[in-house]
């Protein structure tokens, strides 16, 4: 009688390449926080992702040393030279730089899912902004933020 040996090594493929990534985030350590700066290290930059029906705008600065991932504030981050991008509905920020906010603008209201690394840490958030202000929406260097949907 012969024993297949293919589901013992797709097994060790398997545990082979997950040493392999748990030993490269060893060696380049934790994933820093957004910092109000615009910085990141290449691998580990925050990223927005529009998948909704509508427009709307990410920046580079948070410009604050306060907040996590999903936290927001009606204050208009305007430091450091501020950039912004329009992203229509299918674009995504750039991944190999920092783009630290998203806006939700006054009347919107926003579906996010936020994809942190480690993983195990992911969540969904609602911004409901309808006769509110506007506000700025913290993503960390380690996250991605996925708008949804544009309506509740």
């Amino acid at each position: 009688m012969t024993v297949s040996t293919k589901p013992v090594l797709k097994h060790v493929r398997t545990a082979a390449a997950v040493v392999a990534i748990a030993t490269a985030a060893t060696l380049a350590g934790p994933a820093p926080d957004a910092s109000a700066g615009g910085s990141c290290n290449p691998g580990w930059c925050s990223q927005t992702w529009n998948d909704s029906g509508k427009g709307f705008y990410a920046r580079k600065n948070w410009c604050k040393d306060t907040g996590k991932t999903g936290s927001y504030t009606t204050k208009e981050p305007t430091c450091n030279n501020q950039k912004e991008t329009w992203l229509s509905p299918g674009e995504r920020t750039n991944g190999n730089r920092d783009w630290d906010v998203f806006q939700v603008k006054k009347g919107r209201c926003f579906k996010v899912d936020f994809e942190l690394t480690p993983p195990g840490r992911d969540f969904s958030k609602k911004y409901n902004r309808k006769n509110k202000k506007t506000i700025y929406v913290k993503v960390e260097n380690h996250a991605f933020a996925k708008v949804r949907s544009s309506t509740c």
